[in-house]
């Protein structure tokens, strides 16, 4: 298990800068039998130096290729393959352990067009107001891609809080998070929609 600072979906893909000497020796142990591994969102504590406290729904990944930046360091691309349930955290010896199992979800093909579509709209007003508040120096996103992702690559996509992605993850069904996830970026876009109004007050 990895335990990181920040939420994975399924189907995401993404990479790790690795250079703790724990996990180093779990991306050898990896790549030395199938390439699997789990991982899962910190509640409490940090990544570095072990003492954190855990939330107990994380994601199967794999790790598709690592490179070695450095003496003690690498970087790895992986891929998020379903979500699972941590039932038991074993003894750590060399890393983090866990006892996992599959968490069934309520699945359909394709999630509604006309929420794809909401979600699709919500996405560009909050790309647009946190492009207005110069919080990043361009629009990083083209829209019309957009139509071609699935559910969870819109949530990875989210400008959310790791808490708001986690909730996401969590949810028992894909019409749940689809629900969950329009209503989230609904109430994002209305705070940067203030942050907005008040900017342009004190002008």
């Amino acid at each position: 298990m990895f335990p990181l600072g920040n939420v994975v979906f399924p189907t995401q893909r993404f990479e790790l800068r690795v250079f703790e000497n724990r996990y180093l020796q779990l991306v050898s142990d990896v790549e030395a039998a199938e390439g699997i591994f789990g991982t899962c969102l910190i509640e409490k504590g940090h990544e570095v130096g072990g003492g954190d406290t855990r939330f107990a729904t994380g994601t199967l990944c794999e790790l598709v290729q690592s490179q070695q930046i450095s003496a003690n360091q690498l970087v790895i691309e992986c891929y998020g393959i379903q979500k699972i349930i941590i039932q038991e955290w074993l003894p750590e010896i060399k890393y983090p352990t866990a006892h996992v199992s599959d968490m069934k979800e309520s699945r359909h093909p394709k999630f509604s067009q006309i929420s794809k579509k909401e979600i699709i709209h919500e996405l560009r007003n909050c790309y647009t107001l946190i492009h207005s508040l110069k919080e990043i120096d361009s629009q990083p996103y083209d829209f019309g891609q957009f139509e071609s992702l699935n559910l969870y690559q819109l949530c990875d996509l989210s400008p959310l809080g790791q808490m708001n992605r986690y909730q996401l993850l969590e949810c028992r069904s894909e019409d749940q998070r689809e629900t969950l996830l329009l209503s989230m970026l609904n109430d994002e876009r209305e705070t940067l929609e203030g942050l907005v109004q008040l900017r342009n007050s004190d002008q």
